[in-house]
Parts: C-alpha cells; structure tokens; sequence
C-alpha cells in the first residue's frame, strides 16, 4: 500500500471514529493519545460535523471506500482493499497508543477489530 493511500486512511480513521463518539468521550481518546495522533485526530474537525452510527467494523469501511469514491481520483479500488488497510492502520494504533483499551469506541467494534487482527496473526 502506497504512503499517501496509509496517510489517507489513518486521517479518515480517525476522522470517522470521532464522528461517531459524543464529546466526552473524544475527549477522552484525546488525552490516551500521543501529541502526533491528536493532531491528526483533530485536524479538518468541524463542529458542525454530521454524527456518524460506526458501530460494526463494515460500516466503518464503507464509509471510508464511499467517501474515497466521491473523489475526483479514487485511490482504492474495492471495500475489501480498505477493509485490509483499516485493519493495518487500527492495529498500529493499537500498538501505539492501546486502541482497543479506550473504553469511549463501540465494544462490538473493538471485539470484530480484535477478531480480525487475530484472523490476520494465524
């Protein structure tokens, strides 16, 4: 995978994660996350932002794949590349900071991300 399709994903990572949390608990993902990630986390964040209902792994994939689609030049060409690269991104996360230990992200969603990076590991 290319660095500007990693770049990409891991801002609409983390952009779709905080649309779909209420302010206290993004404050809280906040303050788990080293300097770097909270620029990226906070970056092109609108208040007026629509709230998102990610709750399952899948409906945080095709919300990226739609969204990357919209664009003039698409840089992935099916969900299932994106699914692969959300797995990878998230994951690394986790390493960094302990993804999968914040309390504020949907439980099903860390329970299918933690399914899939296993998956992954066998």
């Amino acid at each position: 995978m290319s660095t500007r399709k990693m770049i990409y994903l891991v801002r609409n990572v983390l952009s779709h994660i905080r649309s779909s949390l209420s302010y206290s608990q993004i404050s809280e993902v906040i303050n788990k996350m080293p300097s770097l990630f909270q620029l990226v986390f906070i970056s092109n964040w609108r208040y007026e932002d629509n709230r998102r209902n990610i709750i399952h792994l899948d409906e945080l994939v095709e919300s990226i794949y739609e969204e990357d689609q919209k664009n003039h030049k698409p840089l992935f060409k099916s969900e299932i590349e994106v699914l692969s690269g959300v797995i990878v991104v998230l994951n690394s996360l986790n390493k960094f900071f302990g993804l999968f230990g914040i309390t504020a992200f949907p439980y099903l969603l860390l329970q299918e991300l933690q399914q899939a990076v296993q998956e992954d590991a066998a």
